[in-house]
């Protein structure tokens, strides 16, 4: 017999143990699952590739992305269509607020997720709607005069003349105002994106899917307040005074400090099913229950979702949305911090750089810093209710620059 064949000879009689038993025995108790924050918060780019050539360009191409992503939100009319001579508000924050882009790789197409504040829309609605209150209360005005008997001219008449008479300024203004509003809506529809994904698709060579996530407040995406700042200290505004703005926006959930910061006794969840019960094999499972039907079983560990297991649309939705909700972590604001340093006195010299921090509520990860649970961390050291921007810009005097964070818990 050959000698190299031995090795596969010698051990065939032996009775190998079977990789998959019919009762997985549990012989430990199981903790709750760490909770993971989504790759793209890890990582601006999500890519997979064979060739490590191409990612060398991606720093090249988040920079050119992002140029034009920040350009595209901030279009507008051209002053000759709407008959002025040019935009006085250019520099104004009534605008759309843009992060940074986070690309998700795929092997045919690239999904760009884009946080957006629309500040613009805000300011343009008030505007409307205090033009049209107005009108509206003149015309209330005008329907509760006494004409005389032998004038036969309906209020509506009167009140058209008088309008176009005395408002026709406010009017054009109206619609203008109108004209704008309907190019912000026009930027988050197919009918101006498909021209931006054509630019992108030349840089990835792939199709390009956005997901645009409009955001209540500047708050809530640190890219936000610290462009703001940086762009409100290049105007020469007061530093402190700007971040005191930025900061009387946050609003912080009251809890018990003492509660939330006590550390956790560890002990035994048995609302678990690996914990609950000792084999996880599902027939074991319907036998120990003394229930044959598995959704039903199902209904009954997991939150009792159908308020009657017998009709299947009978969903409770309020108590799905709260399961949901429930899951999800850092959806609380627990802090922010905002540091600006280097030239930023006022006056035409060149002082030494300056540093100054405001801060309010906490940056530490409540959970591993006072609960003494583990938690993960986001390229090795970067916490994961963090997230961080850095902002820099440059004045006649010199450059600075400015950082923010933003915490959950």
């Amino acid at each position: 017999m050959n000698n190299n064949l031995i090795i596969f000879s010698k051990y065939l009689n032996n009775k190998n143990k079977s990789l998959f038993k019919k009762e997985s025995i549990v012989q430990s108790f199981v903790g709750k699952q760490k909770y993971t924050p989504p790759v793209s918060k890890e990582w601006k780019n999500n890519i997979y590739a064979f060739n490590a050539y191409n990612l060398k360009n991606l720093p090249i191409f988040d920079i050119n992305i992002n140029e034009l992503i920040k350009n595209y939100f901030n279009l507008y009319f051209n002053p000759k269509f709407l008959h002025i001579k040019k935009y006085k508000n250019r520099k104004s924050f009534n605008k759309i607020f843009v992060s940074k882009a986070e690309v998700k790789h795929n092997s045919n197409k690239a999904i760009i997720t884009v946080y957006v504040y629309n500040r613009e829309k805000i300011s343009l609605l008030k505007r409307i709607k205090f033009i049209e209150d107005y009108y509206f209360r003149i015309a209330n005005y005008i329907n509760s005069l006494e004409f005389p008997k032998g004038l036969y001219i309906s209020p509506s008449i009167i009140y058209l003349k008088f309008v176009k008479a005395t408002f026709i300024k406010e009017l054009i203004l109206l619609r203008k105002y109108k004209l704008r509003l309907n190019l912000n809506k026009n930027k988050f529809e197919e009918k101006l994106l498909f021209k931006l994904k054509n630019l992108i698709v030349k840089f990835f060579n792939k199709k390009v899917e956005f997901n645009i996530v409009n955001l209540k407040s500047i708050i809530f995406n640190s890219d936000f307040f610290t462009r703001m700042l940086a762009q409100k200290t290049k105007n020469n505004n007061n530093v402190l005074k700007t971040m005191n703005k930025i900061l009387n926006k946050v609003v912080i959930p009251k809890v018990n400090k003492i509660i939330e910061k006590s550390a956790t006794i560890k002990s035994v969840d048995f609302n678990l099913l690996e914990n609950r019960f000792k084999s996880l094999n599902v027939s074991s499972i319907l036998n120990n229950n003394n229930n044959n039907n598995l959704w039903e079983l199902l209904n009954n560990l997991y939150y009792n979702v159908y308020s009657n297991s017998k009709d299947f649309f009978n969903k409770n939705y309020a108590k799905i949305y709260e399961i949901i909700f429930n899951s999800i972590k850092y959806k609380n604001i627990g802090g922010v911090r905002l540091e600006a340093k280097g030239r930023l006195s006022k006056r035409s010299r060149a002082d030494r750089s300056k540093f100054k921090v405001k801060w309010k509520g906490g940056l530490r990860n409540i959970d591993s810093s006072y609960k003494r649970l583990s938690s993960v961390n986001m390229r090795g050291f970067v916490r994961s209710n963090l997230e961080y921007s850095i902002y820099a810009s440059k004045r006649y005097v010199g450059a600075f620059a400015v950082k923010g964070w933003v915490s959950g818990k």
